[in-house]
């Protein structure tokens, strides 16, 4: 009997068994993200075994200390496919590009007062420099990645990195023509290694390049450094720039945070599921949080004071807070 009942069940399985025991056919978003890793055997590239690639792979990656049975349950909450990532983004492009244009036929530029351009000299047009180290730290994630499901997330992540740098690299061109003489364009990487508020973000992103374990990338970058510094730079720096009557880059930088929203949740949900595929994974996670997490308190404080926002240190730090809580995780209070 029993092995007739594994006949029968042999004889109902679709092409969709494939995906695991979904209860359900796959939808577009498993289809097109499910078991894409081609480097998750034995020898993960196709290359001698003792090749730099391999080596490199079976070290920072499948010697890391976290431990799941199955990378690819993994879900993105919001299962973002490449078609409905550029559907999206083209419309928030279609926003911005309005907003551009608006604000160019109204002088926007020609009429910010001194204090506003020295808003902007310092805490805008310096962050390319942060966010093209935030580029490229979300793409060693996606290409480290264990599971193609992580790897589809820190991918779009990627795009959005990009999207911020052009923009910014816009608006600092746009200034710099309408304001030669306040050297935008020019002075941004004096500013980004040597104006002491800039250099916690700098350190921290320096540090973070040179962690090679996915499982400290992972922590370094999507659980410290990339949360504060949108807490602060993004959401905190929106709000600034409303304040003090900067509309066009107030709202770019609002717009530009809805992809940090959309970053937040998937590594909330990659928290969740790393703490409930194996109880230890917490104790990795806080564990490489407690070394990190002294650049993430340095940062919020050092953007309030780059905003002239005593109020933004705690609104990142309760951001932050909240994030880490998904995992389980806590950061170290200082006495």
């Amino acid at each position: 009997m029993a092995q007739q009942r594994d006949r029968q069940r042999a004889t109902r399985l679709r092409t969709w068994s494939a995906f695991g025991d979904l209860g359900r056919r796959p939808g577009e978003y498993e289809v097109l993200t499910h078991g894409m890793n081609h480097t998750m055997g034995a020898t993960p590239l196709e290359l001698p075994p003792e090749a730099h690639g391999n080596r490199w792979l079976r070290e920072h990656r499948d010697g890391m200390a976290l431990t799941v049975p199955d990378w690819d349950a993994f879900r993105d909450p919001d299962r973002v496919t490449y078609g409905s990532y550029v559907a999206a983004q083209d419309d928030r492009e279609t926003y911005v590009e309005g907003l551009l244009e608006r604000f160019d036929e109204e002088q926007h530029d020609e009429r910010l007062t001194a204090r506003q351009l020295d808003l902007l000299a310092l805490a805008v047009t310096p962050a390319r420099y942060l966010v093209h180290g935030q580029q490229m730290l979300s793409a060693y994630l996606q290409q480290l990645a264990p599971g193609s499901y992580v790897a589809t997330c820190a991918a779009f992540q990627t795009a959005d990195q990009l999207r911020r740098v052009q923009l910014l690299a816009y608006r600092t061109t746009q200034l710099a023509r309408t304001h030669p003489d306040r050297a935008f364009g020019l002075a941004e990487r004096t500013t980004w290694e040597h104006q002491p508020d800039w250099q916690p973000f700098r350190r921290a992103t320096e540090e973070a390049l040179v962690a090679y374990d996915w499982d400290v990338a992972l922590v370094s970058f999507q659980l410290v450094v990339k949360p504060v510094a949108d807490a602060v730079l993004l959401h905190g720096l929106a709000r600034r720039l409303d304040t003090v009557g900067i509309p066009l880059d107030s709202l770019i930088t609002d717009d530009l945070g809805r992809d940090a929203h959309r970053a937040a949740r998937w590594t909330r949900a990659l928290l969740k599921f790393l703490t409930d595929a194996d109880p230890g994974n917490r104790a990795v996670l806080q564990g490489h949080l407690d070394t990190w997490a002294t650049h993430g308190t340095a940062m919020a404080a050092a953007g309030a004071r780059l905003l002239g926002a005593p109020d933004a240190e705690a609104t990142a730090l309760e951001t932050w807070d909240e994030l880490l809580s998904a995992g389980g995780l806590a950061r170290p209070r200082t006495p």
